[in-house]
């Protein structure tokens, strides 16, 4: 039977280093991402928006292209695209992702030219849930969406579709659901 060869100071120094460099990193890249942080959730009353969009079928995680397919048509007519934002308006626990329909756009002012083949959605002020978010959007999602259903329970509101996704140009997402008081 062969004897086992002793590991070195040096090797086990070396697989140490790389232990911490990798928890390390993974723990770097999870505070990133906000996987220690938990949404903010509050009552408001919202401005009223108006969205330059183009309505998306499928899933909502395929919809970034569009962000920039918008930002182009605005550019191109001379406005510059304000927040990026996304109506979302099916429920992904009743819908098929592949039925699934969103609006992508941005913000415009409320006298800019919208040119086609965009469209034009004013979203009237209204009393939503908002969930601020700073962080990845897909963590940022479920984490917003969670705590919203939460709070809504606690305070005894109901919450509705459409839901509005605000892309702040500083990192912070905003999700918006309309809520109504439960009776």
């Amino acid at each position: 039977m062969a004897t086992p060869t002793p590991i070195s100071s040096r090797m086990l120094i070396l697989a140490l280093l790389g232990l911490v460099t990798a928890v390390g990193g993974g723990a770097v890249v999870m505070l990133y991402l906000g996987a220690f942080d938990e949404p903010e959730v509050t009552r408001q009353t919202t401005q009223d928006y108006r969205i330059a969009y183009i309505e998306h079928k499928g899933s909502y995680s395929k919809v970034e292209p569009i962000f920039a397919e918008v930002a182009d048509y605005l550019k191109q007519a001379e406005i510059e695209p304000g927040t990026a934002c996304a109506l979302y308006l099916n429920s992904v626990s009743e819908v098929a992702e592949e039925e699934r329909i969103s609006r992508i756009g941005y913000i415009v002012g409320r006298n800019d030219y919208i040119p086609s083949p965009l469209e034009e959605i004013i979203i009237t002020s209204r009393e939503v849930a908002v969930a601020t978010f700073e962080g990845g959007t897909l963590l940022g999602s479920y984490k917003a969406y969670k705590a919203m259903r939460e709070w809504s329970r606690a305070n005894g509101y109901v919450l509705s579709l459409p839901a509005l996704e605000i892309y702040h140009t500083n990192g912070v997402v905003e999700y918006q659901l309309p809520i109504h008081k439960q009776y």
